[in-house]
């Protein structure tokens, strides 16, 4: 057996559900936060971080002496309030990192966000500091409040209340918070700390992110905070386990810094639509994409191709919304497609594409980058996926963000058993016209195992009908101790 079935196994089981900001797992963080510290732009101040119990703290002022001077009562230097932090940014990014705008306000002036589904969004929150520096901990298991507490109206996914049940196989929501105010309590407590534990820096562990790693980007732009005067961002990765339920759901923020000085609660409004065919009428229409062999490949570094011809193949039935600026159309995958793939060791892999949770872009005006950076850890075992990277790509580039699963049968089955086989977990990936990297790396950040592969772009005058001959690739990183580790792309060629 190749090292490539191993694997595959692999991937189906510890890896499902991992990816870039959605399912990934985050390490419990181990790093010990500072008691003190000294603030910025001149002030000097001793911050300790408050517990979760305790009250925000307010100014102690000491008693007065019965010591009377001749110093007028006038001139005496009154205690200055601290400054408190200030939010600057609430809203939505897309699943392609872009900032959403609100779509409208509702009757209190609360900005609403408008999205089809209750997930594959980022909620971020940016915010600038006062007279202490802020605190960048979204989940501390020792019991300190976070430097960010968001709750919500509504349960999200089943509203489990198990506190930071996010990583599988025990996937679960997070219960709603009624009336949404920041108290004391064990309820809201425990919902803040299953929120805060799902924010993720970039590399998985719940904390703030500067401005070299930020989660948003305008279109076409390098990933940057949305508000210069921001000096940390938090980013929420909404997932299917904890999605947004259908209607209005109201959230709330706030933010702390080292002293403990608490801003003013910031709110938005999360509006799901009810579930609706999917309509491709508005925009460039539906194409189906459909795969032909031997131009489509399975290929792993180090093996070369390690698929056979006679795929069992679904198309992808992809839908190319309306110009939503710069010759920019969102794209959605609108049905589940399988994939039966024989491997020249005699086994079958199964991919399934989910059209749940797809979002990506085509882009017909040549401002946006499409390249994908699949990344797995060969400690943490967790995988991350980038996309919009580079420059931009060129006119018909695209990039295509959704759950993936994949499944290994035995020699002896046929690739058409795929269609009926039962699926484990998902990984959250991306499909490219540009450039796809997969990567494995150590726990030094060495890469160990890459594979760089290119794909081609759409025709956008006939998207439907056909034109030039576009290439897919779908970047596949694992690890495993048996088989090493493997850098793989699954390359989809019409």
């Amino acid at each position: 057996m190749v090292r490539w079935g191993l694997s595959v196994l692999v991937l189906a089981g510890v890896l499902a559900g991992c990816g870039d900001d959605d399912d990934a797992p985050r390490p419990t963080p181990t790093t010990t936060v500072a008691s003190t510290a000294t603030a910025t732009a001149g002030l000097t101040a001793t911050a300790t971080r408050v517990p979760t119990t305790a009250a925000v703290p307010t100014s102690t002022v000491p008693p007065a002496t019965a010591t009377i001077t001749a110093t007028p009562a006038d001139t005496a230097t009154p205690t200055p309030t601290p400054e408190p932090p200030v939010i600057l940014i609430f809203g939505v990014a897309r699943a392609d990192d872009v900032v959403q705008e609100p779509d409208t306000h509702d009757a209190v002036g609360r900005p609403v966000y408008l999205r089809s589904q209750g997930q594959g969004l980022m909620l971020v929150v940016e915010a600038r500091q006062g007279a202490s520096r802020l605190d960048d901990l979204t989940y501390d298991p020792t019991g300190f409040a976070p430097g960010i507490e968001i709750i919500a109206s509504r349960p999200l996914g089943d509203g489990s209340p198990a506190v930071c049940d996010y990583d599988p196989p025990l996937i679960g929501g997070v219960p709603g918070v009624d009336p949404l105010v920041f108290d004391d309590s064990a309820a809201v407590r425990d919902a803040v700390a299953d929120l805060g534990c799902r924010f993720n820096d970039g590399t998985g562990a719940p904390r703030g992110r500067n401005a070299n790693s930020a989660c948003t980007r305008d279109a076409g732009a390098l990933y940057s905070f949305i508000d210069p005067q921001t000096d940390l961002q938090y980013c929420l990765p909404i997932a299917k386990a904890w999605a947004f339920p259908v209607g209005d759901t109201i959230v709330a923020a706030r933010v702390r810094d080292l002293a403990g000085n608490v801003s003013a609660v910031s709110e938005i409004v999360i509006r799901v639509a009810a579930d609706q065919p999917f309509d491709c009428t508005l925009g460039l229409g539906e194409r189906d994409f459909l795969p032909q062999t031997p131009a489509s490949r399975l290929v792993v570094d180090e093996q070369g191709t390690v698929s056979r011809e006679a795929w069992s193949i679904e198309a992808l039935r992809i839908c190319a919304g309306p110009d939503v600026g710069g010759g920019v159309h969102a794209l959605n995958l609108r049905e589940d497609a399988t994939f039966g793939i024989p491997l020249t060791d005699g086994e079958t892999l199964c991919v399934r594409f989910r059209a749940r949770g797809s979002d990506g872009v085509l882009d017909c005006g040549n401002s946006t980058p499409q390249d994908v950076r699949a990344t797995a850890n060969s400690e943490t075992e967790r995988t991350t996926v980038d996309s919009g990277l580079g420059v931009p790509a060129g006119t018909g580039s695209a990039s295509l963000r959704l759950p993936v699963s994949f499944l290994r049968l035995p020699s002896g089955a046929a690739p058409d058993d795929c269609a009926d086989a039962e699926f484990g977990g998902t990984l959250n990936d991306a499909l490219t016209t540009a450039t796809a990297t997969a990567e494995v790396i150590d726990g030094s950040g060495a890469t160990i195992a890459s594979l760089v592969r290119v794909g081609a772009p759409f025709d956008c005058a006939r998207w439907q009908t056909g034109g030039e001959q576009p290439v897919l690739v779908l970047p596949i990183p694992m690890t495993d101790p048996e088989a090493g580790a493997v850098a793989a792309a699954l390359v989809l060629a019409e």
